[in-house]
């Protein structure tokens, strides 16, 4: 039987589509969205299937979600755009994930992968070889990994940290890309957007508790202690305890 395998996995989907319909229907989840979209964020995260929008919330209508692998802005900047100014969400939330494959592939050979799979990973690479410099500058992984791991139960490899590194380092620099452009940075400016840049980890590496997330960079700052005492952040203690990054420039 051709493509049966894709065949088998669509009865299934259309199966739990069937169950879904009837649940939202019957609960009228949809009837108070019927005619606009009001989310309260525009959140930027990989496609890697493990990391799931529900992780922040699961109801219908309030999260724009924006994916493509290594969460990267430049390919989607027209609707970031439009989620933030026209359906102007307060929260624009750019998550990468622990255990990331395009970042483990923007540290590989990846001459052999298709044509816009290798161009949709260029983009990280300078930022791959730029950490690679500044660890070896600061003695090594081995040293620097000893110094910098907030869970100390993880038993992550020192590929597996360097890769983790690249990923804050990867969030910080899609923070910045938002930042030059004038329509988002008003927002910020004018304090009617903020961003967060943020990690998902699912690999014991920040929290021996999976799925949560940790926030790594407010509005392009990325000293955690700094962020700690700034006055919109201080008193909140649950998002005070949710900073937390390896990453030391």
């Amino acid at each position: 039987m051709q493509f049966k395998s894709g065949v088998i996995t669509l009865i299934d989907k259309l199966e739990y589509n069937d169950e879904y319909a009837a649940e939202v229907t019957r609960h009228g989840k949809y009837d108070e969205h019927l005619e606009a979209q009001t989310p309260d964020i525009t959140l930027v995260t990989c496609s890697d299937s493990r990391v799931l929008e529900k992780c922040l919330d699961d109801e219908i209508g309030k999260i724009f979600s924006i994916k493509n692998i290594g969460n990267r802005v430049m390919p989607n900047l027209g609707s970031i755009e439009y989620g933030t100014g026209f359906l102007k969400t307060p929260l624009l939330i750019i998550l990468g994930h622990t255990g990331c494959g395009a970042i483990h592939a923007s540290m590989s050979d990846i001459s052999n992968e298709h044509t816009h799979v290798t161009k949709s990973l260029e983009s990280i690479r300078p930022t791959a070889a730029n950490i690679q410099k500044l660890i070896i500058r600061k003695g090594g992984i081995a040293g620097y990994m000893k110094e910098h791991l907030p869970n100390p139960d993880s038993h992550i490899s020192e590929q597996d940290y360097l890769e983790t590194l690249v990923t804050e380092a990867n969030v910080d620099r899609q923070v910045d890309i938002l930042l030059d452009d004038e329509p988002i940075r008003k927002l910020v400016y004018d304090g009617k957007l903020m961003i967060i840049g943020a990690i998902y980890d699912f690999k014991d590496i920040y929290s021996p508790r999976r799925g949560s997330i940790f926030i790594i960079n407010v509005n392009g700052e990325t000293d955690v202690n700094k962020l700690k005492v700034v006055d919109f952040l201080s008193d909140e203690r649950l998002i005070t305890d949710r900073m937390k990054r390896l990453l030391q420039y």
